[in-house]
């Protein structure tokens, strides 16, 4: 197709948004009511009161289902729509309520010492006046059925369904029906009343009726028992218990996290220079990519990898971006424990390979065209000239009998790590972090389990290929391991000293080193995920700068990336390290930045979106 030739973007269907990034950033506001329709809704938010007094006189069947059908229309977390609504008209019914809460009026009367009077002076219920009372109820349904949003807080079904009797008091109000909320009763006195399983929750007995009062403020106000605070006094900025009008900046903010343990100065110096992403960039990314030649959102992942490396540099990312690939070897002590088929002496052999470009990641950084530095942080035996020298020790502690390291060999890899990962950025567009190390996905295990308190069994793969007698043993070390150590799962700079090892704590100063420097992060496999995982701990804001490069077949993978919050890019089982999965889904971000970047515009393409209401031609 020429650029002179246009075409028409089908409306999409009805319920569908079909406004554009353009139209939204233009007229941020043009979802809003027209005046008269928001002074409405703010009347009826700013009146709506609890009614305690009714006139008997029946409400038309048909006002009660539009108020029924607005409770109806409440958010729900999961769309789960958790409410159902019980009418009770019956006298019988009423009046056996009304005596349930006239005992439990008295009851709590007992608990109001010197203010007992005053409160049984209060009128609480008008159950027998309304001419119906409604029981709104929340079915909890089985412990079994999944619900989207629902898995970590249980209770989101009651909150949403306090959201129905927010929008059923509203419409109330706005049609000059009268709403009192009684709360005066056992639940399990309820269910037998109305017949409910266990399952359901009531939540709310309304009395629901035309009111024999309008009151111009909160009756309990009126009453003197009770006022409404000052915004002022339930509003707080950034932290419980800071007033909102004092802003700090976002540094001094972050000085005032209360953390489980107090970090050394020179980690707060390190970490404090990385700062969150940019949002305001990710949008302007997104806005970009809705006026693309395309449904908006159909390139799914790709999409979101732009806007996240935008989110962190401010832009797109270039066609072709340059990589540095720094590779961090070490060996461990634990290797004593036979948890490897290979001997420790592979660990150099291996690492000076991928020097010369021998391996696995020497091949693909060669094929990129791409900077690759293999760093000796912890090696065993002679020191390779081949490798960038920044040997800390030779190799970690048997972390079956104790610590992997000393707080001065922790503080020398990182910042190792850290000067690394610093002097690449000034020659790179994007990290790519690997490890080499014999034995390291036992210790990789033994620092996740510490981490989150996982058991060894369900973090622990075969590494290199372990048989299953291999596979027991490595699991007995890594128990063995927690054991003897013991770290503090609050404190990540402890677990890494403890069952850590030297090329995963020269990771963790890797990744503050780019961050620090403005560069995404891509993370290879398992091992480079948990030195993630410690480092977003120590300092959250490094989350924003990862990319997982792809997801290995080691099991305790799974749960780090979880942990991290982050979808890999490619999953092919691999298990190799080295950074080569990272490596691997650098031509993928080059893709994704072309597809932004080369793809025609509409304004370009000279293509005509179709108006809202208009006809998709065939």
């Amino acid at each position: 197709m020429t650029s002179t030739e246009q075409f028409e973007r089908p409306a999409l269907p009805p319920g569908f948004d079909d406004s554009r990034a353009r139209e939204r950033s233009l007229d941020l506001a043009g979802w809003r009511f027209d005046e008269a329709e928001r002074l409405g809704v703010w009347r009826a938010i700013a009146e709506r009161r609890d009614i305690r007094r009714f006139r008997t006189d029946p409400l038309p069947d048909q006002l009660l289902r539009r108020l029924l059908e607005a409770a109806h229309q409440a958010p729900s977390v999961g769309l789960m729509q958790p409410w159902r609504f019980v009418v009770v008209r019956s006298e019988e019914t009423k009046a056996e309520m009304q005596g349930i809460a006239a005992r439990e009026r008295l009851v709590q009367a007992d608990h109001f010492a010197e203010r007992a009077r005053h409160y049984l002076d209060l009128k609480i219920e008008g159950i027998r006046e309304a001419p119906l009372s409604l029981c709104v109820c929340c079915d909890r349904g089985s412990d079994e059925d999944e619900v989207l949003g629902r898995h970590t807080i249980k209770d989101t079904d009651l909150y949403s369904t306090c959201l129905a009797i927010q929008n059923f008091w509203l419409a109330a109000r706005a049609e000059g029906v009268g709403v009192g909320w009684v709360s005066f009763y056992k639940p399990q006195e309820v269910r037998a009343l109305l017949g409910l399983p266990d399952r359901v929750v009531p939540v709310a007995w309304l009395c629901v009726g035309y009111p024999d009062e309008r009151p111009s403020r909160p009756g309990l106000e009126a009453a003197g028992w009770a006022r409404r605070q000052p915004l002022e006094e339930v509003v707080f900025s950034e932290r419980w218990g800071e007033p909102l009008s004092s802003e700090p900046p976002a540094s001094q903010m972050a000085s005032k996290i209360v953390r489980p343990v107090e970090l050394p100065a020179w980690w707060k110096q390190l970490a404090q220079a990385v700062r969150p992403g940019e949002g305001a960039a990710a949008v302007r990314i997104r806005d970009a990519s809705d006026e693309l030649v395309k449904p908006p959102g159909s390139l799914g992942g790709l999409e979101s990898l732009v806007e996240r490396w935008a989110m962190v540099t401010g832009e797109a990312p270039p066609r072709t971006p340059r990589a540095g690939i720094a590779v961090f070897a070490g060996d461990h002590g634990v290797c004593e424990r036979g948890v490897s088929l290979y001997p420790q002496s592979v660990s150099a052999q291996v690492a000076a390979a991928s020097a010369r470009c021998e391996t696995a990641i020497g091949v693909l950084a060669d094929a990129l065209d791409a900077e690759l530095v293999v760093v000796d942080v912890g090696l065993k035996g002679p020191r390779n000239p081949t490798l960038l020298d920044h040997r800390c020790a030779e190799g970690s502690a048997d972390i079956t009998a104790g610590p992997a390291l000393t707080e001065e060999q922790l503080r020398a890899a990182i910042e190792a790590g850290h000067s690394v990962a610093s002097e690449l950025a000034t020659r790179c567009d994007v990290l790519v972090v690997g490890e080499i190390g014999i034995g390291n996905t036992t210790v990789a295990s033994a620092l996740l389990a510490s981490l989150t308190g996982l058991s060894a069994e369900s973090v622990c793969g075969r590494g290199t290929g372990l048989d299953a007698q291999g596979l027991a043993r490595k699991c007995a070390t890594i128990a063995a391991a927690l054991e003897a150590n013991r770290p503090r799962r609050g404190d990540s700079l402890d677990c890494l000293r403890r069952v850590g090892g030297l090329e995963f704590a020269a990771l963790v100063g890797a990744l503050i080193g780019a961050a620090a420097a403005s560069r995404p992060v891509v993370l290879d496999g398992f091992g480079t995920g948990v030195a993630g995982l410690v480092a977003v701990r120590l300092q959250p804001a490094l989350r924003d700068y990862l990319i997982a490069g792809h997801r290995s077949s080691e099991p305790g993978h799974g749960f780090v990336l979880r942990e991290l919050g982050l979808e890999p890019l490619l999953d092919l089982r691999l298990r190799l390290g080295e950074a080569s999965g990272a490596a691997l889904a650098i031509p993928l971000v080059g893709l994704a930045a072309r597809l932004h970047s080369d793809m025609r515009r509409f304004d370009e393409a000279g293509v005509d979106r179709a108006r809202s209401g208009g006809t998709a031609s065939g």
